[in-house]
């Protein structure tokens, strides 16, 4: 099973410390040179930190004039911050100069966002880090758009199939490529099924490189592994760990989740309701999913609830596999 390693959260929110501290001593290095430049800049800086103590010494001792001075000394602030504006329009100092250059401007290099949900840059380095846990970094090196080769699939007629398998991987490859160039514009799903060896794992890889090169968050399960992560979170909640913690709540956060294989896990109810509700939320909230399995559409009805196939069958692109096993025509 993929899982979230407590040493990996724990070295990104140590990264992202280091990515703020950085800013800031940029942002410090090049206050120091523009007020070595401008040294107004400076002292107009300096004045207004100590009529602002002014201020919050007078709130503090209560004076009977209070109102009065204190709206004395915010008119002198407001003065300096006039001529600080002035001084910076004259020398074209842009006005977010000595704001602090963060690499995510969206969170601030604090892995969260405004609301305390994770930034999208930290659910991208969770999935990369799970990649890597799982190998799949370098499945992906492999099998990927450029090393898609055509070629593979025979050009004859098989069996009562309108098109050749290698046309009729064409049409896949043309959907998937475009599910990937046009990812947040579509609401397109994907659903690739047939037999075993026909490339819908690679299919899936393809795209999953594609896509996280986009920085767009991809995790990539089989369906044993999805429901294990599942049940656990369900069944054992007291002794959950953090990391199943974490894939669980991926699961429904990734922009694109691929569940591979499915089919291959022990079906039962449990695993009808939890499929259903991962496909019926990640609808909801238009998320992406893509789902490979090895069962022909009749076998996936038989297999699965009306509720389920219901929805696939109405937001998904059915794409059919079919041909002879690569696996074995290449030994």
């Amino acid at each position: 099973m993929i899982k979230i390693n407590r040493q990996i959260i724990e070295n990104l929110m140590i990264d992202y410390s280091r990515k703020r501290l950085n800013a800031a001593k940029a942002a410090d290095l090049k206050r120091e040179s523009l007020y070595a430049e401008f040294p107004r800049l400076g002292e107009i800086e300096k004045k207004i930190q100590l009529i602002s103590i002014k201020i919050s010494k007078l709130f503090l001792s209560g004076p009977e004039n209070l109102d009065e001075k204190v709206d004395n000394l915010r008119a002198e602030i407001e003065k300096l911050k006039k001529e600080r504006e002035e001084i910076y329009i004259k020398h074209k100092i842009p006005e977010d100069f000595l704001e602090p250059d963060y690499e995510c401007k969206k969170c601030c290099d604090t892995g969260y966002d405004s609301e305390g949900k994770r930034c999208s840059c930290f659910n991208k380095q969770i999935i990369n880090n799970l990649y890597t846990m799982s190998n799949m970094s370098h499945m992906l090196k492999k099998e990927n758009f450029n090393a898609f080769d055509i070629n593979v699939f025979s050009n004859e007629v098989y069996e009562n199939e309108k098109l050749t398998p290698r046309q009729n991987m064409y049409y896949i490859l043309d959907i998937s490529q475009d599910f990937c160039y046009n990812f947040h514009e579509s609401n397109m799903n994907l659903l690739f099924y047939g037999g075993t060896g026909l490339g819908k794992t690679f299919m899936c890889n393809c795209i999953a490189k594609a896509l996280i090169d986009k920085g767009i968050t991809v995790l990539y399960q089989t369906s044993f592994s999805l429901f294990e992560i599942v049940e656990t979170h369900k069944f054992n909640a007291q002794a959950e760990s953090e990391q199943n913690k974490l894939s669980y709540g991926m699961i429904f956060d990734s922009e694109l989740l691929i569940i591979d294989d499915l089919g291959t896990e022990l079906n039962n109810s449990f695993i009808n309701s939890e499929l259903f509700n991962i496909v019926n939320e990640r609808l909801i909230t238009e998320k992406k999913t893509i789902i490979s399995t090895n069962l022909s559409l009749e076998k996936l009805a038989k297999t699965y609830s009306d509720r389920i196939m219901s929805r696939v069958f109405n937001n998904f692109a059915l794409l059919k596999f079919y041909g002879k096993d690569l696996r074995w025509e290449s030994k």
